[in-house]
């Protein structure tokens, strides 16, 4: 969901001989000997084509002597499954080819737009997880292997992860499915590593190309049952033109250049991530976690006309371009009315003036409604306060749509100070 700005951001197949604990999970034609080439389609988004993932995997398998990889990447930015399944070209590539391995990979909040305070959260699988079975079934039927490519949270949400792992873990185990612990691996270098930048420049959730190889690392280590301890560091390739979002034949450049320190960081780190999971049987114990919330509301003051009379003005944290001042009228003779002032401040979204034919006075609550907020899509957002103190109100902001398309909940805090 844009809200009206941006908001979110290759073919004879191989003989490899696969260890009987990764052999469980393949399909008995996928893991039949075969001269040739190991062959591997990527079915993903930008976060496959940020430093062209599947050449770097190829050429870190081939430089670790499995032989020939061919890849094929479908990945228009943003798509989820559920995308590559109702259009596109995925489909009928898959059909086509005689492909080993197909790696999936999802948009990074699993289709969802979940806000709280702003920021979008990874929260259900409902989406994904439907689209999910049906790639994995049709995958296997073409007698290739599914390989969930198990992404990693946000550079300013790291607590996502589990969201991530609960989705991606469930679907691969319920499917028979291979799993690639992309984001397990990520988020141990993150918190162990700080300093190695795993996340591109300017983009809060994209790999650079140290996170590139290690997804890399991860799927070597997942589809190859080999550690990549030793791996080559620097790898040159086909770029990926960002604008385009299309690879630009007949140029080469490097695609990832790390010291052998971090390369070796990121080779065991893999490993230990994909032996963490093949000790669980492919699939760890996971749980579902609890969806990100904000707090509660407190209990509050009496409200009455005489405290409530007035203008207020504050902010609210709710809007996904960031916090938005707020300001509220309200008179209480002969009757209750009110106006809420939105401010933007913002060339994308012209500020708005609702008059609140819906305001509620009732003990210690006040409630009231913007029925069409253009800051979220037009969307009618729900306000309910309080007052903690005599000159301040603290309330909750909600808003949400569900449709076949698309599932959206924002939610928010606010607080206005008497003027």
């Amino acid at each position: 969901m844009t809200f009206g700005i941006t908001a979110r951001l290759h073919l004879n197949r191989a003989a490899i001989s696969l260890p009987i604990v990764l052999c469980l999970l393949v399909p008995a034609t996928a893991r039949a000997q075969r001269p040739g080439t190991l062959r591997v389609l990527f079915i993903g988004n930008s976060y496959t084509y940020f430093n062209d993932l599947p050449e770097v995997f190829a050429k870190l398998a081939e430089a670790g002597h499995q032989g020939k990889i061919e890849t094929r990447m479908v990945a228009p930015g943003g798509w989820r499954l559920k995308d590559h399944w109702e259009k596109g070209t995925a489909r009928k590539l898959l059909g086509e080819g005689k492909w080993d391995f197909v790696v999936l990979q999802d948009q990074s909040t699993l289709g969802m737009d979940y806000w709280v305070e702003g920021t979008d959260h990874a929260n259900s699988d409902a989406i994904f997880r439907p689209y999910a079975e049906k790639w994995a079934a049709q995958i296997q039927a073409e007698g290739a292997a599914p390989v969930f490519f198990l992404t990693w949270a946000g550079k300013n949400v790291p607590e996502d992860q589990p969201a991530l792992n609960y989705a991606y873990v469930r679907a691969a185990k319920d499917t028979r499915s291979l799993l690639a612990p992309v984001g397990m691996a990520w988020d141990a270098l993150r918190h162990a590593q700080p300093s190695l930048a795993l996340f591109y420049e300017g983009h809060g959730s994209h790999p650079s190309p140290a996170g590139s190889y290690l997804a890399a690392c991860v799927l070597y280590a997942a589809i190859l049952h080999r550690d990549p301890l030793g791996l080559p560091s620097r790898i040159t390739g086909t770029p990926v033109n960002l604008d385009t979002e299309k690879l630009e034949p007949g140029k080469s450049v490097t695609l990832v250049d790390l010291s052998a320190i971090d390369a070796e960081t990121i080779q065991r780190e893999a490993w230990k991530a994909w032996q963490g999971i093949a000790d669980h049987g492919g699939y760890p114990n996971v749980l579902r976690p609890n969806p990100p919330a904000v707090e509660p509301l407190t209990a509050g003051l009496p409200l009455s006309g005489a405290e409530l009379d007035g203008s207020w003005l504050g902010t609210i944290l709710f809007y996904p371009i960031g916090p938005v001042e707020i300001v509220l009228r309200i008179e209480s003779s002969p009757s209750v009315r009110g106006q809420l002032e939105i401010r933007y401040h913002s060339k994308d979204f012209p500020d708005e003036s609702v008059e609140l034919s819906d305001l509620r006075v009732q003990g210690s609550e006040l409630s009231f409604s913007d029925p069409k907020s253009v800051g979220v899509d037009n969307l009618a957002v729900h306000l309910l306060g309080v007052m903690p103190r005599h000159g301040e109100l603290r309330g909750t902001a909600e808003a949400s749509r569900e449709n076949a398309d698309s599932h959206v909940r924002l939610l928010g805090t606010w607080s206005l100070r008497k003027q």
